[in-house]
């Protein structure tokens, strides 16, 4: 097989819809195509979650106030960087390749007038689409232990950043649940494949572990809203004081 040069390399990788500009990113998601989709969507939500992660932990680590937990940051900032980054990045890119093939099959089998051509496009569609489906249940379960590392990061990372770990946490739980969505609008389209009746209670499960996550996130934002009351509480009490003492 010939080698490849700088250049075609170069080229490869430029086709890559993440390694494009954010502006042009956003507009691509903008422009009413079938790639970038809901599918890559998603697995874009991930990756943001992931990266704050990252943060979170990387900072933390710098942190004497939270060494009783740089061990766990450690870990979570390998999995996070070896693992879970590149896996996302893999399936953003196949999500919006397949799902973009599965409308040109669409469109073809719409457009067929001989009566098997039109069935040998809709079966391409559905294989493909099947495909594109496992791609989406990958995104949702890395995105629910991205949710699992915010909610850690958040009680054990550094205070003074917790409103990083709150997107983080956010994001990964927006990229679960496009993720169910997704899933259960295609399992309806493979309504009449074994692949959707074997895949339901998968999906459900998901949701439920989604719903068990959330109410551990909402704890977050509880305990935070109740330490801002009582900050800005005693601050209210300080002044009332300070001004009793002046008159």
């Amino acid at each position: 097989m010939k080698s490849q040069t700088k250049k075609e390399l170069f080229n490869d990788e430029e086709e890559k819809l993440l390694a494009r500009p954010a502006n042009q990113l956003l507009n691509d998601f903008g422009a009413g195509k079938a790639s970038p989709g809901s599918g890559s969507a998603a697995a874009l939500l991930a990756l943001l979650s992931s990266k704050m992660i990252y943060t979170v932990c990387s900072i933390s680590l710098t942190k004497q106030e939270c060494s009783v937990h740089h061990v766990q940051f450690k870990f979570i900032c390998k999995q996070v960087e070896e693992n879970i980054v590149p896996k996302l990045k893999e399936l953003f890119e196949k999500d919006a390749r397949d799902f973009e093939q599965v409308v040109r099959l669409r469109v073809s089998r719409d457009n067929a007038s001989d009566k098997k051509e039109k069935s040998n496009y809709s079966r391409k569609s559905l294989d493909l689409l099947q495909t594109a489906t496992d791609y989406t249940f990958e995104v949702a379960n890395s995105a629910l232990t991205l949710m699992e590392y915010g909610i850690g990061i958040f009680n054990n990372g550094w205070h003074a950043i917790r409103g990083d770990s709150g997107v983080a946490i956010s994001a990964a739980m927006s990229a679960v649940m496009s993720s169910i969505f997704i899933i259960n609008l295609n399992l309806k389209t493979l309504k009449r494949r074994k692949y959707a009746r074997e895949n339901l209670k998968r999906v459900q499960e998901l949701q439920k572990k989604l719903e068990e996550l959330q109410t551990r996130a909402f704890s977050c934002v509880s305990s935070l809203s109740q330490e801002s009351l009582a900050s800005i509480q005693l601050e209210l009490k300080n002044e009332n004081r300070t001004k009793e003492n002046t008159d």
